[in-house]
């Protein structure tokens, strides 16, 4: 085996194994080895080899009892880690919680990760009627408070390629799932500065987002509200979207945001 060949088994083992950690998310923490196999279109004899390894390293873990795995400490481990260096969850964390003690909803911040939003920070509302939601949860930009206005703030080159890969996907009877109803709203969110959901993401579940940026600028993530839909009456959006602008605005300015867009160079 020369090196060339011995460097690409190398990288497929470990495609493989990427693979399979980024199979469980938080709305499946356990997966059986056939439903492995069968969403990666793996050979089961390779999976359960793939598996067994991350299971020594403690990567994965494996029920005794139903045989269905599961993360492992080691990988709880890392995303503790990643999530303790990171500073948006460092600093978001307790803006966050002033948020919610005001609001009495949920609120996160999310970021812009391949063509989805990814929940990075969160805290949960003490009201027993509440919404959900948990660090590593990612949604579709289209049909998400946080999604849209991170649509909103990219050029329409950007917007078209993303949609192109993602979709419009129909979620709920309110998602909207034509490039002219989101453009039509997304010009909205440039001209107000919060994106609203009403229930497109899931049915009953609302949401309003204002955007972060950073010294320059430029969008970095987003602070929601997530709510039941029946809580929040016309009525109150106006009072919920400035405590969501006042606490992305707090945020940003950790980041050196001072409300003056700084030019960007041109490039030569």
């Amino acid at each position: 085996m020369n090196a060339s060949t011995g460097e690409a088994s190398t990288r497929k083992t470990i495609d493989k194994a990427m693979q399979v950690l980024l199979t469980f998310s938080n709305r499946e923490p356990e997966l059986t080895l056939t439903e492995i196999a069968d969403r990666l279109g793996m050979h089961k004899s390779i999976a359960s080899r793939v598996v067994t390894s991350l299971c020594d390293w403690r990567m994965l873990e494996r029920d005794p009892v139903t045989k269905r795995i599961r993360l492992g400490m080691a990988a709880w481990q890392l995303g503790m880690q990643v999530a303790s260096q990171n500073a948006l969850y460092r600093e978001a964390s307790p803006i966050l919680g002033e948020l919610t003690e005001n609001t009495r909803h949920s609120a996160y911040v999310a970021i812009l990760d391949r063509d989805e939003m990814l929940v990075v920070a969160t805290v949960q509302s003490p009201e027993a009627l509440r919404v959900t939601l948990h660090i590593g949860d990612r949604r579709p930009l289209h049909a998400t408070a946080a999604g849209k206005l991170m649509l909103a703030h990219m050029t329409p080159e950007q917007r078209a390629a993303a949609l192109e890969r993602s979709g419009l996907q129909r979620l709920t009877r309110a998602t909207l799932t034509t490039a002219s109803e989101l453009e039509a709203g997304l010009a909205l969110v440039r001209r107000n500065g919060v994106a609203w959901n009403e229930g497109e993401s899931v049915t009953g579940v609302g949401g309003v987002a204002a955007g972060v940026f950073d010294a320059s600028g430029a969008l970095i993530a987003a602070v929601s509200s997530v709510f039941p839909q029946t809580l929040v009456v016309a009525s109150k959006k106006s009072a919920l979207a400035k405590q969501v602008r006042d606490a992305a605005a707090t945020l940003s300015s950790r980041f050196g945001w001072t409300g003056i867009t700084v030019p960007r160079k041109s490039r030569a």
